[in-house]
Parts: C-alpha cells; sequence; structure tokens
C-alpha cells in the first residue's frame, strides 16, 4: 500500500527525507514511484518520478541535501490502480482560483470510477483511482465554496464515501494548510486501522532534531518551534496518536485549526 506522509511547522525548517528508508520502515513494497511537494504561498516546488525511491538519483540527492520549508509532504506508491507511469504518480495538482491543490492518496477504490462517472470541470491526466477522486473531491469543494458550505464538512463527507468503497487515506493541501483523512490501511488484502497516525512536538531553541527511519529535521534558527507530523506508520518511539477510522484534520503552521470525527 502506498505511504503518505505530511509536515506542518509554525517557521521554515530543513527537511530531510529519505523516502528509501521511509519505504522499507513502512513495508519496503512500494517501487512504483514517489513523489514530494514543498508549499510555498499559492505555489508549490513539485518532485515526482515513476521510478523507486531507491533508483532515484534526485531522490537521493534530496534525501542528503534536505529543503526548507513550512508545509511538506512525500509520498510513495504501491500500484493498484492504473499503470506506473508520470501520470499516475502522486502528487497530483491543480489550479484552481490562482492556487495550486495537491493531493495523495493511500488505499484501493477500484469501484469508484463506477459511482462517479463525469465531472465537469476537473478531468484526470492518468488512470488511477486517486487522481479520479481529486478530480471529484475538488468539483465538491468548487460548490460548497458556491453554496458558502463548510470546506471541512464537505471533505469529511466525501472522504467517508469513498471509504465505503474501500481502505483509504489522503492528504489534500492548499496554502499552508493541509487536511489528512483516515480511513483503514490495507495488509495482505486485509482492511484495518488506523490509516494515519500523527504526532504533536513543541520544541524549544536548538533541541528540535527529529532522527526517525528516513526523516532528519534541524530548524536553521533558535525559535520556539511547533509542528505536527503525519505519517502512514509511527516513525519514532514516541507517542504517536492513531487517527480513528473516517477522522479529518486539518494542520496549518504547526497546529490543529479543524477536526471532524
Amino acid at each position: 500500500m502506498c505511504e503518505l506522509f505530511a509536515l506542518s511547522a509554525k517557521y521554515p525548517c530543513h527537511l530531510k527525507l529519505s523516502l528509501a528508508q521511509f519505504v522499507r520502515h513502512a513495508t519496503g513494497l512500494n517501487q512504483d514511484g514517489w513523489g514530494l511537494a514543498n508549499m510555498d504561498g499559492n505555489d508549490a516546488y513539485i518532485y515526482r518520478e515513476p521510478v523507486s525511491a531507491h533508483e532515484s538519483f534526485l531522490a537521493r540527492f534530496m534525501a542528503q541535501e534536505g529543503i526548507n520549508g513550512n508545509t511538506i509532504l512525500s509520498h510513495v506508491r504501491h500500484c493498484t490502480v492504473g499503470d506506473i507511469s508520470l501520470a499516475n504518480t502522486h502528487p497530483f495538482s491543480r489550479e484552481w482560483q490562482g492556487q495550486n491543490h495537491l493531493f495523495m492518496f493511500n488505499g484501493d477504490t477500484p469501484d469508484i470510477f463506477d459511482l462517479f462517472k463525469k465531472t465537469e470541470h476537473f478531468q484526470p491526466i492518468g488512470s488511477t483511482d486517486a487522481e479520479w477522486a481529486f478530480c471529484v473531491l475538488l468539483e465538491r469543494i468548487m460548490t460548497a465554496i458556491r453554496s458558502n458550505s463548510a470546506i471541512m464538512d464537505v471533505i469529511h463527507a466525501f472522504g467517508c464515501e469513498l471509504a465505503k468503497l474501500g481502505p483509504c487515506n489522503f492528504l489534500y493541501a492548499v496554502d499552508s494548510r493541509v487536511y489528512a483523512f483516515a480511513g483503514c490501511r490495507s495488509y495482505s488484502n486485509d482492511a484495518r486501522e488506523p490509516g494515519l497516525w500523527r504526532l504533536s512536538r513543541h520544541c524549544k531553541e536548538f533541541q528540535t532534531d527529529i532522527v526517525a527511519p528516513g526523516v532528519q529535521l534541524q530548524p536553521g534558527i533558535a525559535v520556539d518551534q511547533q509542528l505536527i507530523l503525519c505519517a502512514s506508520v509511527p516513525l519514532t518511539e514516541e507517542a504517536w496518536q492513531p487517527f480513528l477510522v473516517n477522522e479529518l484534520i486539518c494542520i496549518s503552521k504547526g497546529q490543529l485549526i479543524d477536526q471532524r470525527k
């Protein structure tokens, strides 16, 4: 099953993320592509390849040199629906209302093509259930904004609807906001909870190193840092909190700003 990771920090920090090590820690099976996004205001730096992170020069370079940012997301893919190609590699992105919207998915919901047969404004480029879900979600959000509906309620309702089709978890990001939805996680055709875990940290100056399988975080300045990590599996021996089934959270700049259960 694909693996998800998200970092939201109050102050910019330097993140070294070894996707190859992260994959080995999670399952070791995710060889079908990798992607990383670093949100920067209304836009995002996006890096992705339809190859294993173990074989990628770019992934190794980024693990060695690191990147700076407040909102960073990554995905490693285990192919279930759709072939191995750039078009099917996460994160998926769409511009809407002058902002870059990103989506990463972990799950197996092939029946989505029968349930949602048409979208009006957003069309998939590839052939995955994940990108189709992203297009449908953006259509729902567009409708919600026009009718002044609560975005959190719309995303949560869609996640619950999608979870009925099979195990699924996703990250949807725009600006500094990351929406993380957790359903169940698939283990050898057995769906089990939790689908995601999270960890909150309030780091005092110079005491902010995170050392985990594939993850090292160091700020460039002495600050009273706050951050939240979300991942498919716990990355350290700390007290990671499991998501409830069908739980949605919204995080921004290292803080939990909204939640639905």
